[in-house]
Formats: structure tokens, C-alpha cells, sequence
């Protein structure tokens, strides 16, 4: 049977086509695809739909819409094994940025001009807040995650190729990370001091942080039962995840880690604990234990996204260079670095998944030692002091 379709431009300028699919003498039945910004872009879908028909591999339309795949494709991540953490994230993701906006469309109808538009739409007021549009980075993770749910569907036959391929998403280059920015020992002291000054519940984990380079949820989601004061160690097992809550687990295998605390962060989180017993006590039978280190008046969990912020109005008061809090993760890198510990030990402390992923990272701020190597290699050939 030969099959013939027609490519037609619609009202608003975009192309689309429309082809009969149903063997001859039965009802008629059509695919039709709409969006296409050029009239070559609607010919050449058209050519592939003609080309997997006479194959045998066309796949049928079916009215299953985006939302309904996503949802299906979501409860198989749990199945495949994907962490939940990351299920959630890309729940989260979806649901706030993507299902009100496409989540009616035909899977199959959808195309690379609807996610182009998606992204635009994104980048000028997808904000939850309604005050203007999500970051390039922001805009460029949700696009991998479409990618993603698109391939698989794709895979599974679902549709005949990824629309995600051929949209145009944010560089890479623009959702570059923000510019690493990191204190001085000197600098840090002084805003350890402020917030002694000042008596700041912020003193104990604005601590912990830069003096172990804990993540911000690892900080928030320490247990009591993982804190060994008297041996000054503590065990990151879990965190707490802005609008998720607490999970027992940490970013990455390698996020599991047990570390050594110095005598002043120790004697900081004794004083920590103290008052939070006395807080304890004073509540009674109201106080919601979880048995977190860092807790609300009441027990319950801090939001971490809130405390960040509190951390950056500190910062104005206290005088010091503006920084994030994840920055104190690289403050703790840099002092280490600058102490000359082994990068081994750095990257184990920051709980890296390889070595080389944290010379990637921090390897500019490692001493340039290469003068020192020269003169020492000759020393050992030549006899001599290997003195600079």
C-alpha cells in the first residue's frame, strides 16, 4: 500500500503534516504532528513517518499525554534502583515546572519547538514565588530530565524519537556554577566571632561546616547517635533535603564517612547540646525529638534553605566578604589545601566519590610546588643539600 501525506502551515507560522495510517478498506485513521517551525523540519518527520510505516515500525498514536507517561516513568525509577533522593528531586522538578505547562499534551504530539517554548517560559517567570524566571543551570537540569524520560520512551517504543534532541536548552557555559568563592582563616575567624558575640544559634553549624566541609544537609540531618563527643568524631549516615525532609542517606555512597573534629568545634557542640537539653526540659512533653543535633525550639526539623539565609544576613552584619554557605564547603577545602594536607585526606573529608574528582575541582588552589620537586630530584642524583 502506498501511503501519501501533506504538509500544511498553520495560522500561527509553524508546519505540521498529516498522514492516513489504516491498510486500505478499513477506517480511515491519521497521524497528524503539528509545531514544527519550518516547513522542511514537517517534511523530513513526515518522510521518517512514511519510512517506519513501510518498515512495520511505526508506532501507533495512542492519547497517552506527557503527564500520564512522566508519572509511569517516575514509579519505574524506583524499580530500576534510582536513589530517592533523586526520584524526588525530579518529581519536584517536574510538578512544579513541567506538567503545568505541557503536562495535557500528547505524548506523541509533543515536539522540540513545545520544550523550546517550555524553556523560554522557564527562564522568564518559572519561579514558584512568581518574581521572575529560573536560572540557566535550573532551566538546564530540567531539560536533562525531560531528555531522559523522552529516551526512555523512545526505548520503549512509546514514540518514534526523542523531541528533547533537537530542542535548544541552555548552554552548558551559561549554567555554569557560580564562581567558587571561599574565606580566609583570618576572615573566618572573624565571623566565628561575631556569632560567639552575639550568642547566634548559627555558631554550632556554621562551625561544623567549614571545620569539616559537611554539606549543608548532612549538617542539618546530623544525628545525636552519630555524634561521639568524647572520641571527637561524628559519622555522616543522612540529611535533611529542603521540602523532603529527612533521608537516611547521603548524596553518594562515598557521602558516607566518619570524621575527626578539632577541640574547639567539640567544646562548641558540647555547649551546643547543653542548651538544647535545657530547651528540652523546659518544653516537656510538647518537644518533638528527633534526636537532631540542630533542631527547632520545639524538636522538629529546621528548613536549611531558611538558615542559608539567615547565614547571608550575618555575613552583612558581621562585615566580612559575601559568601554562600555551600562556600563554606570550600573554605574548608582551601584551609586544608593551605595546611598542605594530602589531597587523599581532603577528598575523603568532603566525601568525593574519587580523588580526581576533587583535583578537578580544587587542584588550582594546591601550592605549585614544581620548583621545590626539581631542586629535591636533583639532590638525591647529584649529592647535593637540595636547598633552594
Amino acid at each position: 500500500m502506498r501511503r501519501e501525506g501533506s504538509v500544511k502551515q498553520a495560522a500561527d507560522g509553524t508546519w505540521g503534516f498529516v498522514v492516513d495510517i489504516a491498510p486500505s478498506g478499513a477506517m480511515r485513521r491519521q497521524v497528524r504532528r503539528r509545531g514544527f517551525r519550518t516547513k522542511g523540519e514537517a517534511q523530513r518527520e513526515l518522510t521518517k513517518v512514511l519510512h517506519s510505516l513501510g518498515e512495520g515500525t511505526f508506532v501507533t498514536p495512542e492519547r497517552l499525554t506527557l503527564g500520564e507517561y512522566l508519572e509511569s516513568w517516575l514509579a519505574g525509577l524506583a524499580v530500576a534502583g534510582k536513589q530517592q533522593t533523586t526520584i524526588t528531586s525530579y518529581r519536584e522538578r517536574l510538578t512544579l515546572h513541567v506538567l503545568p505547562r505541557l503536562g495535557a499534551a500528547r505524548l506523541q504530539a509533543l515536539t522540540a519547538l513545545d520544550l523550546d517554548r517550555l524553556y523560554a517560559e522557564l527562564l522568564a517567570n518559572g519561579r514558584r514565588d512568581g518574581k521572575g524566571g529560573l536560572s540557566p543551570a535550573s532551566v538546564r537540569y530540567t531539560h536533562a530530565i525531560i531528555s531522559k524520560a523522552l529516551g526512555d520512551a523512545r526505548r520503549k517504543k512509546l514514540i518514534n524519537q526523542n523531541p528533547a534532541t533537537d530542542a535548544t536548552a541552555p548552554s552548558a557555559k551559561a549554567a555554569r556554577a557560580p564562581e567558587m568563592r571561599f574565606w580566609t582563616p583570618e576572615e573566618l575567624r572573624s565571623f566565628l566571632a561575631h556569632l560567639a558575640m552575639t550568642e547566634d544559634p548559627l555558631l554550632g553549624p556554621v562551625r561544623l561546616a567549614a571545620m569539616t566541609g559537611m554539606r549543608r544537609g548532612e549538617v542539618y540531618g546530623l544525628h545525636r547517635d552519630n555524634l561521639d563527643l568524647d572520641a571527637g568524631r561524628l559519622r555522616v549516615r543522612r540529611q535533611l533535603i529542603d521540602r523532603v525532609g529527612l533521608v537516611d542517606h547521603t548524596k553518594s555512597d562515598h557521602g558516607q564517612r566518619t570524621l575527626d573534629l578539632d577541640p574547639e568545634t567539640v567544646g562548641v557542640l558540647r555547649r551546643h547540646l547543653a542548651a538544647q537539653a535545657a530547651v528540652r526540659l523546659a518544653v516537656g512533653p510538647g518537644y518533638a525529638d528527633q534526636g537532631l543535633v540542630f533542631a527547632a525550639v520545639d524538636g522538629s526539623p529546621l528548613n536549611p534553605a531558611k538558615e542559608a539565609e539567615k547565614f547571608v544576613r550575618r555575613i552583612a552584619r558581621a562585615g566580612v566578604p559575601p559568601i554562600r554557605w555551600h562556600d563554606l564547603r570550600h573554605s574548608h577545602a582551601s584551609h586544608l589545601l593551605k595546611a598542605g594536607v594530602n589531597i587523599k585526606v581532603v577528598s575523603r573529608r568532603l566525601g568525593h566519590a574519587s580523588v580526581s574528582f576533587t583535583l578537578d575541582r580544587y587542584g588550582h588552589l594546591m601550592p605549585d610546588d614544581d620548583a621545590a620537586a626539581a631542586v629535591s630530584v636533583a639532590a638525591l642524583v647529584d649529592g647535593t643539600s637540595g636547598v633552594l
